[in-house]
């Protein structure tokens, strides 16, 4: 499979996921780090519901360490002029 339709099928997969729990964020891009020796996509979420987020981490996990060396982390952020919402953060690795 290649890099662009990798890319899309991780956004598409963490907006229906956003979609599923009715969060109002979208993922508009997915990161994608070339590197000698292997390939990271870099993916992030923003969840404004906090009962939603470990239910969001398990779907993702679910979905996606499928397709390669998967890491996840999550951070709340309290934004000054807006709501907070928990930042979740994904890796995807793949060697070359």
């Amino acid at each position: 499979m290649d890099k662009p339709t990798i890319k899309k099928e991780l956004i598409d997969k963490s907006n229906n996921i956003l979609a599923k729990y009715a969060e109002p964020d979208i993922v508009e891009s997915v990161s994608i780090m070339n590197m000698s020796d292997k390939t990271v996509f870099l993916g992030s979420l923003r969840v404004y519901n906090d009962e939603n987020v470990n239910k969001i981490k398990k779907d993702l996990s679910d979905e996606l360490k499928g397709y390669g060396e998967f890491t996840i982390r999550d951070q709340k952020v309290i934004p000054c002029c807006s709501p907070s919402y928990i930042h979740i953060s994904f890796n995807i690795t793949f060697p070359n």
